[in-house]
């Protein structure tokens, strides 16, 4: 099992990406291989393949859109900037519309959910009963008009959705998409966030190195 050190200033919330890490099945498995050796050729250089979707990653409206934003062409602000911590992390899951009816959630504003996920060591197999959204809960988000949601698990659409009708709502919505964030080390409460991926031509996500700043206290 990970472990993670929060300090005061910052709080690392990515997955580390390692060979044999937990992928979505039939996702490609990440591989670090060297092509060049300091010993051999004075240089280390290496070869990095993996998935668009491995570990804590943003999905981009392409992913389920046709024709929507790829990584590219998204609005970085939407990954930069206050966000709200929600603890949700004993309600079990799907998540409903009901739970998420409780707290004020503001337009624009960026929402990371603690759930159920957190309460298992980081990097552990993949579990198809990790806790996602209900059709419902996203369906009201989007009449929240926020503009990033972020969850713990691998998807905001639980294991064996048809359709993945959350996914398609909210970034039809052109509204963020943040999965398999590392929360369980997080109290819930107001940060500022960074999501920044790559700058990918073309593609429909990409991992990010996520992390929390306290806001300070007014």
């Amino acid at each position: 099992m990970e472990s993670f050190h929060p300090t005061s200033e910052l709080l690392d919330i990515s997955l580390p990406i390692s060979t044999g890490m937990p992928t979505w099945p039939g996702d490609p498995f990440p591989t670090l291989e060297p092509v060049t050796t300091v010993e051999r050729h004075g240089v280390r250089v290496s070869r990095l393949v993996l998935g668009t979707h491995t570990g804590t990653h943003v999905d981009a409206p392409s992913h389920f859109i046709a024709g929507g934003k790829t990584v590219d062409q998204l609005d970085l602000e939407a990954l930069v900037g206050p966000c709200c911590l929600i603890d949700v992390l004993h309600e079990g899951g799907p998540l409903s519309r009901a739970v998420l009816q409780r707290f004020d959630l503001q337009p624009g504003a960026r929402v990371l959910l603690k759930t159920g996920n957190s309460l298992r060591a980081v990097g552990a197999g993949f579990d198809s009963g990790f806790v996602a959204l209900t059709p419902e809960a996203g369906e009201y988000l989007c009449e929240r008009r926020v503009r990033l949601v972020g969850i713990d698990g691998p998807s905001v659409d639980p294991w064996g959705s048809a359709d993945f009708p959350c996914h398609k709502r909210l970034l039809g919505a052109n509204i963020l998409i943040l999965e398999n964030l590392v929360l369980r080390h997080v109290d819930p409460g107001g940060y500022h966030l960074v999501a920044a991926p790559l700058n990918l031509r073309g593609a429909d996500g990409c991992p990010v190195r996520a992390f929390l700043t306290r806001l300070p206290v007014p």
